[in-house]
């Protein structure tokens, strides 16, 4: 047999567009090299409409486009979403654009107009990815928007359940920002007129009026932008709960009330420029902490798996609706690749049903008029018609939800404390104990300082220093780590990964898969362009991830086009075959295109090869060689070096490979795992006391990701479906895993270290305050420079961190 002519590079080339490294065609136009046809046509829209410049911006800024059809955003449902104003032909509409990260695409994305006439003004908020258009509707519709945006590589970010979590953000954040900027308004002013009392002048009316302004802007940061920990107290008291917040209100009511007292009493300024800076302070780490990558979903359900539009089939006429409109008894159209809503009968056609994405179960059944089918399957075949059973809430899919993991928004922490607030229950009740002794000491001995000595103990052994370090060490992490593509949902779920003792691995699609590099083609002649696009379009019909990986290589590599085929027929577990101008073509396995082999094939070929037989001719075939993931083996062996790891799997035991050389203990790993069963096997684990992180990549680990106390979803894109989960980790990054662990694990260790020096440094400050020596105005002044030391600390130990991190990836 011959080898197919491919085009070898002795040289890596990157494309001028995106950077990627071109693989296989390179495609070369004005002297610039190009990875696909893709690339190539953005550049040369670009360049046509005079937005050459673009690329001088940065560095290869563009990204690779895509193709999807957004027409459904002209539906009235999605229309009415997502217009937020319309007045005389001309609307508005925001856009998330998760692909934004350079200069390059705010020069581009403000100059749409040139591209497009119809869009009469672009806004960017970089920070947000968010891109605001008006345009005028009678010469374009949004469906063509976000199709030219997918085109140029910034495609849109559209989800049923954006608007909710848009409004519930905002919800959250807008009040925290007000208070916020309050606090930073109270602590500048209050430090302006503390000028007399800095610079020993004793004017004593004027030293009054500023004492009484700072009292009233004090009493403003405290009763306004403090009344979260007034909240938090309360409600933590009445469960009996002692939290590191209980300490922190007592210090900054006493030295609000002694400043009241000092002012009111004209016997000194107060230290209200101290206690509202530190309520400052402490508002921007509750920021630091609540802030996420708003492009990123952590919290999906069933639902985000499905389209967002069915075609439902009345009176003979097929009419488009949005999901939420599914009712029993509606019959709607299914088309090859689209994943059925819930629960059904199929009333025409015949379907080849893959649940893999639900059950972890590879291999694909064949379905007639008459059988039933279950939501979330993905059917590929002829068209079909299919009628609703069971509503979406209550198909065979959604029982995972009931399960308690799923109902308790709470179920990770209720049994869990952060260490803040383990801490917080000791000094708490430590703290109140040592100001109550000294109290009654000094009223004993010299009741003149009991006063001082009191407020001095409260005030500088507030633990507003770990308060404050906690949520800034944390959230640098989770920053860190947001660089290398893994992303962490917060700052508890980081501290989380930090305590995880064992490990559990979903099999498929996750530690395993077909390796994404340019095919072996074993062909005894070279294909016509003809035969290329009948193949492209054949394969292009079937889900089984071989016909994906050839489609995206020949899309990638030819000019190809789609032809119409009749008459397709996929075979489970064989092959798929059509009939186009009287010539049968079979692609598949060796003996579904008749290929006679002298050696019979071992697994790992069987489910690497596709063979090619094109009428009575057979041409040859084509080989993706099938591994795991690269450095996989390491990571095992890295990690059973710490933790007890497990394999769980929904697929057969022999498709497991070489993974099980990797388990020796066969207690390890368990196969043909249905989804609750993966969910019971986080159970018995989490019974048994350990702490465990789940790795999975589909519906089948939902359960799972959620039980544990740490879910690592694996996408091979970030931004498109991923299972709920605490984190998300491109799939080339899961090798590093041992390393992210360890740079959490440190995480957390600089947390305790910076602690135990706040201790160090509030027993020096404790022992003159005991002796009633000490002035409540330096216990003021030294609790804010506690705390922004420890701040420090945690800053700079974390950015170290992250840059030796930083360097193991270079």
């Amino acid at each position: 047999m011959l080898e197919l002519e491919t085009p070898q590079l002795s040289i890596l080339t990157t494309c001028f567009h995106c950077g990627e490294n071109c693989q296989d065609d390179v495609i070369t136009h004005e002297g610039k090299d190009f990875c696909c046809h893709g690339c190539h046509q953005v550049y040369q829209l670009l360049s046509g409409n005079d937005l050459g410049e673009y690329y001088s911006c940065d560095v290869h800024p563009g990204k690779a486009p895509s193709v999807h059809n957004f027409d459904y955003l002209n539906h009235p449902h999605f229309h009415d979403q997502l217009i937020s104003f319309s007045n005389q032909g001309v609307s508005k509409v925001h856009f998330i654009l998760p692909a934004i990260h350079c200069r390059s695409c705010l020069y581009l994305l403000e100059n749409l107009n040139k591209i497009e006439p119809a869009v009469v003004k672009s806004d960017l908020n970089f920070g947000k990815k968010e891109l605001t258009l008006w345009f005028t509707e009678s010469q374009t519709n949004l469906g063509e928007l976000a199709s030219l945006l997918a085109r140029l590589g910034y495609e849109p970010l559209i989800t049923s359940e954006g608007e909710a979590k848009n409004q519930k953000n905002t919800s959250q954040q807008n009040p925290l920002f007000v208070k916020l900027g309050i606090a930073g308004f109270c602590a500048g002013n209050a430090m302006l007129f503390s000028f007399p009392e800095y610079l020993g002048i004793e004017s004593g009316d004027l030293k009054s009026l500023f004492g009484y302004i700072n009292i009233a802007l004090g009493t403003i940061a405290v009763f306004y932008s403090g009344s979260d920990y007034f909240t938090n107290v309360w409600a933590h008291l009445k469960l009996k709960k002692l939290t590191i917040e209980l300490p922190i209100l007592l210090g900054i009511l006493v030295g609000y009330f002694r400043s009241v007292y000092e002012v009111f009493s004209h016997t000194g300024a107060g230290y209200i420029d101290s206690v509202s800076g530190l309520l400052f302070f402490l508002l921007i780490g509750k920021w630091f902490q609540q802030k996420s990558f708003d492009f990123l979903s952590f919290e999906r359900n069933y639902k985000a798996y499905f389209p967002l539009v069915i075609s439902k089939f009345i009176k003979g006429v097929e009419q488009t609706y949005p999901l939420q409109a599914i009712e029993i008894g509606d019959r709607l159209i299914i088309r090859n690749q689209e994943i059925i809503p819930a629960d059904a009968i199929l009333i025409k056609g015949k379907s080849q049903m893959d649940y893999s994405f639900v059950t972890g179960e590879s291999e694909f059944i064949n379905l007639e008029a008459g059988n039933s089918m279950y939501a979330g399957g993905r059917h590929h075949g002829e068209l079909i018609e299919i009628e609703i059973k069971k509503a979406l809430n209550q198909s065979h899919l959604t029982q995972l939800w009931e399960q308690q993991a799923f109902k308790d928004p709470n179920h990770k922490t209720e049994n869990w404390e952060n260490f803040a607030n383990k801490v917080g229950m000791y000094f708490t009740f430590i703290l109140l104990s040592l100001a109550t002794l000294v109290g009654i000491y000094w009223v004993l001995n010299d009741s003149s300082k009991w006063q001082n000595a009191v407020v001095s103990v409260l005030v500088i052994a507030c633990p507003c220093a770990l308060a404050i370090s906690y949520p800034f060490a944390l959230g640098h992490g989770i920053r860190w780590l947001a660089k290398f593509n893994f992303f962490v949902k917060d700052i508890q779920a980081f501290e989380r990964m930090s305590q995880v003792d064992t490990i559990v691995f979903d099999k498929t699609g996750t530690l395993t898969l077909h390796q994404d590099v340019k095919p072996k083609f074993q062909l005894v002649r070279d294909l016509r362009t003809s035969e290329i696009n009948i193949i492209y379009s054949l394969v292009n019909q079937s889900t089984h991830p071989l016909s994906r990986q050839l489609a995206k290589y020949l899309r990638e590599t030819y000019p190809v086009q789609i032809v119409d085929l009749k008459s397709i027929n996929e075979k489970i577990g064989k092959g798929i075959e059509c009939i186009y101008d009287k010539r049968a073509y079979q692609i598949g396995n060796a003996q579904f295109t008749g290929h006679a082999l002298a050696v019979k094939q071992d697994f790992i070929r069987s489910e690497s090869q596709l063979f090619i037989r094109i009428g009575e001719e057979r041409i040859g075939y084509i080989e993706f060689p099938w591994q795991n993931r690269e450095g996989i083996e390491y990571m095992i062996h890295t990690l059973q070096a710490n933790y007890d790891v497990y394999l769980i799997s929904g697929d057969k035991k022999q498709h497991a490979g070489t993974l099980l050389d990797w388990f020796t203990n066969e207690s390890h790993y368990q196969f043909e795992c249905s989804p609750l069963d993966k969910m019971k096997f986080i159970q018995t684990l989490q019974s048994q006391g350990k702490h465990v992180a789940m790795i999975g990549d589909g519906l089948n680990d939902a359960g799972a990701l959620k039980q544990a106390e740490v879910g690592i979803a694996v996408s091979e894109d970030h931004l498109h479906f991923t299972p709920s989960s605490d984190a998300i980790v491109q799939g080339l990054q899961l090798v590093h895993l041992p390393t992210f662990l360890q740079f959490a694990k440190f995480g957390l260790i600089l947390i305790k270290a910076s602690f135990v020096l706040s201790i160090v440094y509030n027993l020096v400050g404790l022992s003159f305050a005991v002796q009633g020596t000490l002035s409540p105005l330096i216990a003021a002044i030294l609790m804010p420079v506690n705390s922004l030391s420890m701040l420090f600390i945690a800053s700079i130990g974390m950015n170290w961190k992250g840059n030796r991190l930083k360097s193991c990836f270079s």
